[in-house]
């Protein structure tokens, strides 16, 4: 299930992009049921108000690996997806800009979908979740970037376009899916930059062991996010 601009890596990342699409974070009930709009009239409201409470944390997220990496090349590439997250682009010459902030672009899907963000309770499973990404800078620095790469921005493609599907068929505009529809493009680039910071690592099987154990240990706990957004948002 490659995309248009990912690339052949090594045979162990290969290998493990396969077992990544075969984990229950990615082939979980929710996001089919979602993506066919066999969903609740409120569903949109109740994802905005659990996700958000994971999107507006990310640039944190990612900063805690950055520091945490050792090798300035390894590095790079990562707070080159950092500057994004704030709405730059280099490729176009476009430094920073705090409306293009990707938690300022999910609060207007948040806003559209009639969120209320200051008030609504976080379900156990999206606290689960948080929590992992929380505790990025206690893992190994490569552990971190598995967790961070494979586990995170290379499937954002992937499960995203089921939910960007699933909230067009119950009338969101494209503007207010603004978030879902760069993040299916955007993350291409962003996961194609964590391999690049991941493969000089991965030529030693303990290393390729803590990759593996870095993405296990996030898709898991999205498999569990998954689990609390089926019960509330499903038919």
């Amino acid at each position: 299930m490659a995309l248009v601009g990912e690339r052949v890596r090594s045979p162990f990342i290969e290998s493990l992009k396969k077992e990544i699409h075969a984990h229950p974070a990615m082939t979980h009930s929710f996001l089919k049921k979602f993506g066919e709009g066999k969903i609740k009239a409120e569903a949109g409201k109740i994802f905005a108000e659990q996700y958000y409470q994971y999107s507006k944390h990310f640039s944190r997220y990612l900063a805690a690996v950055i520091s945490i990496i050792p090798d300035e090349p390894a590095r790079q590439p990562l707070i080159k997806n950092l500057f994004e997250e704030y709405g730059g682009r280099s490729e176009e010459q476009k430094g920073m800009d705090l409306e293009l902030v990707h938690a300022n672009i999910f609060r207007k899907f948040c806003k559209a979908a009639g969120a209320n963000l200051e008030t609504a309770k976080t379900f156990p499973e999206t606290s689960l979740f948080v929590e992992r990404y929380f505790h990025f800078s206690e893992l190994h620095f490569v552990e971190a970037l598995g967790a961070l790469g494979p586990g995170t921005e290379y499937i954002v493609p992937f499960i995203y376009k089921p939910i960007y599907d699933g909230l067009k068929k119950k009338g969101y505009s494209e503007d207010d899916l603004l978030f879902f529809s760069a993040h299916i493009t955007l993350d291409v680039e962003h996961g194609e930059n964590i391999w690049d910071s991941i493969e000089p690592y991965t030529r030693s099987a303990e290393n390729q062991q803590r990759i593996r154990n870095g993405a296990m240990y996030v898709l898991d706990a999205r498999k569990v996010l998954w689990d609390g957004l089926e019960r509330a948002c499903c038919l």
